[in-house]
């Protein structure tokens, strides 16, 4: 058995969310996203998603050194991931605050000068629907796979931590 299997699961799972993000840096992808988002939510989702899934490498870190030196384990432990949960949720809020900053912007943007005889008037005004839709889809997207991530790495924290004070109760027991 791994001395490191927590740590190193989490650290599989947060290098290979490394790498996703340089192919799609190269990609040019979050300069799609900068240049679409006009509120730049998108980018405050990814900060929170980075910090948080940071947090929970720690977190998996404490949790390996608890089980390798075979000390009692206490449930306020648990109690740090629920951080990591409120997190996600936080990530799909401020993705769908987006959304809806990116309808007003379509909305707004849209039919604040419209002026139906006048052609230019109309391609504007269409120019401005996309720029809002595209900030309210690449927003929502953004906080829809952040919290999707931030949940199954927390999920699989609270596993190995639940596993593991399922080891010592077995351990109690038998003694």
């Amino acid at each position: 058995m791994l001395k490191y299997k927590v740590f190193l699961e989490w650290w599989w799972f947060f290098c290979t969310a490394c790498l996703i993000t340089i192919v799609l840096a190269s990609f040019d992808v979050f300069k799609i996203i900068w240049e679409a988002d006009k509120t730049k939510i998108s980018f405050v989702i990814i900060s929170l998603f980075t910090a948080v899934s940071l947090f929970c490498g720690h977190e998996a870190w404490k949790l390996n050194k608890l089980k390798i030196n075979n000390l009692e384990i206490s449930n306020h432990l648990k109690k740090r991931y629920e951080t990591g949960w409120f997190s996600s949720e936080i990530c799909l809020t401020l993705g769908l605050v987006g959304t809806v900053s990116g309808f007003i912007l379509m909305l707004v943007g849209a039919f604040a000068e419209l002026n139906i005889s006048d052609p230019d008037s109309v391609q504007q005004s269409l120019k401005n629907m996309s720029l809002g839709m595209s900030t309210a889809l690449y927003t929502t997207l953004v906080g829809l796979i952040s919290s999707v991530l931030l949940k199954v790495q927390f999920f699989r924290l609270e596993s190995h931590f639940d596993s593991f004070v399922k080891e010592n109760e077995d351990a109690k027991r038998s003694i």
